[in-house]
């Protein structure tokens, strides 16, 4: 009985134990996201790497992170190898953010060899894989007979922005693991046309933390994007690689200007307000995405969206700037 007590008391603890590294990873995901404060984009990630060499079974589980604007499904799937393997799975989930435990059955297992392929992917309520709008894929897994030691592989942080605006340069940190010195690059790709790679880094035998940037030339705005990493060495990298990892549907927004003081002195027109006026109207545009009141220390004090005017009769008297989405510069004292 007492020996009956403490496997059943280990077994609890065990249970404890993965509840409580489910809700760490929960925190983190949840945690990172708030974090960012970024709008809200279609976004799926492992919260969880992924091994790079899998032992054979009939299910698996991965841990994803997901944000979505609208209810929609998460859809996962094991490919490749030796024999053309797949086996998928679909979970529908609704509006907002979460992390799933995704279980995925298969009905043979996957037999041992290189070239697997674990992808989870954001899709439209009941469509396929036409309507996919963000991924996290895995290339070169490999499918193990018996649990393997991992010596070697790479991955994007998870705090990894899927929507960002467009810039000369884009930073990347990469998390890796090398049983020798091996090489990182990073490749910026839009939809099926290449943009821009980072150089080769070499990281030496360990694991670690590095950065890695690619000068981008301020790529256009779009949703279409990919952020592709590639891990390997020897001769024929990065397209010979030990594995390469992939994030899609990664949105690049407007540039975003940063501005002085001085350069809005240089540019801004002057307009004339008068003493009794509770509303400033810009000229140009009938609306503007949105109108920025600037203090003269710099300080934004008032916002406006989707309109030409703006209330200012709530604000002290004074000299300030008024900033339009289109960057017109407007310069006008409250009385």
């Amino acid at each position: 009985m007492v020996e009956w007590f403490c496997i059943k008391t280990n077994k609890i603890k065990i249970m404890q134990h993965k509840i409580i590294i489910s809700k760490l990873i929960v925190l983190l995901f949840f945690g990172l996201i708030s974090f960012k404060n970024q709008a809200q984009n279609d976004k799926v990630i492992f919260v969880k790497d992924v091994p790079v060499k899998l032992k054979t079974a009939t299910s698996y589980s991965f841990y994803v992170g997901y944000e979505v604007s609208e209810d929609s499904d998460l859809a996962l799937d094991i490919s490749g190898g030796p024999a053309k393997f797949w086996a998928g799975k679909t979970v529908p989930v609704k509006k907002g953010k979460g992390v799933l435990n995704f279980q995925i059955g298969t009905k043979d297992s996957p037999r041992a060899g290189n070239g697997y392929r674990v992808l989870v992917s954001v899709r439209d309520s009941g469509g396929d894989w036409k309507t996919t709008r963000a991924s996290s894929i895995v290339n070169n897994v490999e499918i193990t007979n018996k649990e393997e030691p991992i010596l070697d592989d790479a991955s994007f942080s998870v705090l990894t922005p899927t929507s960002l605006s467009s810039r000369e340069n884009f930073e990347f940190e990469i998390n890796y693991k090398a049983s020798e010195p091996r090489m990182l690059q990073v490749a910026l790709w839009n939809d099926q046309q290449w943009i821009a790679a980072s150089e080769n880094k070499t990281v030496n035998a360990g694991e670690g933390k590095v950065k890695v940037n690619i000068n981008t030339g301020q790529p256009k705005v779009g949703n279409k994007y990919r952020f592709v990493l590639y891990y390997g060495s020897g001769e024929g990298f990065p397209n010979k690689n030990i594995v390469s990892k992939e994030l899609s549907g990664i949105e690049i927004t407007k540039a975003v200007k940063v501005l002085t003081i001085d350069d809005v002195n240089e540019q801004c027109i002057t307009l004339s307000l008068n003493k009794t006026s509770k509303i400033l109207t810009l000229p140009g545009d009938l609306s503007y995405e949105s109108i920025k009141i600037i203090a003269m220390n710099g300080e934004v004090v008032k916002e406006e969206k989707n309109s030409n005017s703006i209330t200012v009769s709530d604000l002290k008297g004074g000299a300030y700037y008024a900033i339009t989405s289109q960057d017109d510069y407007y310069k006008f004292v409250k009385f």
